[in-house]
């Protein structure tokens, strides 16, 4: 018997014309295709919610890599060093940045905060920063010795606002040992939301000559922050738009620097080895490992819902298999080889698995692109069945309605960003077709086995 002829009859099973005929079968195929849904919707959405976070946080935070130096360099050597890594090609920005911990003290309590010693020019040149970074009140404005800016939380819980005093007290080592305090006096110039309230919460923005004094050596680290054209090309395994092509490459012993590694590597020749050259990936690696286990596992919990999927396919192709017990018999007794009889049903899993792959890809494809479009009418209905509710309980209870946000500031994230990843799509579908297969080979197996003189006894 043919491969061809196995094909051809496997095709009739699934779509041949007639009362019933073929319907398990192709509901298994639909049950496939919507076990894929959300696997594909799990998938993109994590990628787009981890890259959404992984770039607000680089930007206005850890900068695309930093190059760290001694604390004891002039403002003079600093600007010098700056001028180097500028210098080199496929870099955008490059600002100075001396950072220590402070104690804020208000008229109304005291905190800890992290001091951020920037250029004045920092938002006006750094497009990534003031794009992340959103002024609330007033302007951030370091043009002034005594100017500070500080978090929309520190404001909040401080009750702060533009033109408040407040006073920074960090320490500097004594000469007999341990630390002296060295209060300095500041001026709110502006309120920031960066959209991490921890952050929030921590940083307050002061000019960088001023940190110069302020931040003393011992109690201060001081960085050149990069900027590059691609930061997602920076070597990082986990959330490289080509890390699976990288990762293939890496086995396969091929080079794949990329131009943006490349510039992180002409940087750390250049400035010497008294500065040390890090990745955003290598400044936070812990955090964004946790992002990936946490995609990990919803990613197997879906995939388990695909290997369901699949035992229907093969549940299908028994009671098929049985249906057929004649048809097989005949073809067997009219010189058809077992092996035939098994590529009957391997083809059948292997269309069912190709027909509920492409419509489960095309549905979750279609539901990862609108995916802010759904939680929008999501949030519509939940708050209408809400409201509703409040209407009827307010007599009781007398509570009042508050509307349910899905996506906030406060989760990092107001929108979706959405960017389909080709190799991973692929290898879900291939993943499910494989599966498909695999669950009917008992099936066919059996079919396989079948003698043609015991069924024409029973018939």
């Amino acid at each position: 018997m043919r491969v061809a002829a196995s094909l051809l009859i496997a095709l009739r099973y699934l779509f041949g014309v007639g009362l019933g005929k073929g319907a398990r079968i192709r509901s298994a195929v639909l049950i496939v295709a919507l076990s894929l849904v959300p696997l594909v919707v799990v998938l993109q959405v994590a990628d787009g919610m981890i890259a959404g976070i992984t770039a607000r946080f680089i930007e206005a935070g850890t900068y695309h890599a930093q190059a760290v130096m001694s604390p004891r360099l002039s403002a003079n050597e600093i600007e010098v060093l700056r001028r180097e890594a500028l210098d080199v090609s496929g870099v955008r920005t490059v600002s100075v940045e001396r950072q220590g911990l402070g104690l804020l003290q208000t008229p109304t309590g005291r905190s800890g905060v992290t001091v951020r010693a920037v250029s004045p020019e920092l938002y006006r040149e750094d497009l990534g920063f003031a794009k992340y970074v959103e002024v609330r009140e007033g302007a951030f404005d370091l043009d002034e010795a005594n100017s500070i800016v500080i978090g929309v939380d520190l404001a909040s819980r401080f009750d702060l606002s533009v033109g408040d005093n407040v006073r920074i007290v960090t320490v500097r080592p004594s000469p007999a040992g341990g630390f002296l305090p060295r209060p300095a006096s500041f001026v709110v110039k502006g309120v920031v939301a960066t959209g991490y309230q921890e952050l929030d919460r921590l940083w307050v923005f002061i000019p960088f000559e001023r940190g110069l004094a302020l931040l003393s050596e011992g109690v201060a680290h001081q960085i050149l922050g990069v900027k590059v054209d691609e930061p997602f090309e920076i070597p990082n395994p986990l959330y490289s738009p080509n890390a699976v092509l990288h990762g293939i490459a890496g086995v396969l012993g091929v080079e794949t620097e990329s131009s943006s590694s490349t510039a992180l590597s002409k940087i750390a020749n250049r400035l010497g080895t008294d500065v040390r050259v890090f990745s955003w990936y290598q400044l936070e690696q812990s955090r964004y490992v946790s992002f990936q286990t946490t995609k990990n596992l919803l990613i197997f919990i879906m995939f388990l819902i695909v290997c369901v999927a699949a035992v229907n396919v093969s549940s299908a192709l028994v009671l098929m298999v049985l249906e057929k017990e004649h048809e097989i018999a005949i073809l067997k007794s009219t010189g058809a080889s077992p092996r035939g009889i098994v590529l009957i049903f391997l083809f059948a899993g292997f269309v069912s698995g190709v027909f509920g792959a492409m419509l489960g890809m095309a549905v979750g494809i279609l539901a990862a692109i609108n995916i802010n479009t759904v939680l929008r009418l999501i949030e519509l209905a939940v708050n209408g069945v809400v409201y509703l509710s409040s209407l009827f309980a307010a007599p009781f209870v007398g509570r009042r309605f508050s509307s349910v946000e899905l996506l906030t500031a406060e989760f990092y994230l107001e929108e979706i960003p959405i960017a389909l990843q080709p190799a991973e799509l692929i290898l879900a579908a291939v993943l499910t077709v494989l599966l498909s297969t695999l669950a009917s080979y008992f099936p066919a197996r059996r079919a396989g086995a079948i003698r043609p003189i015991e069924v024409i006894r029973r018939y």
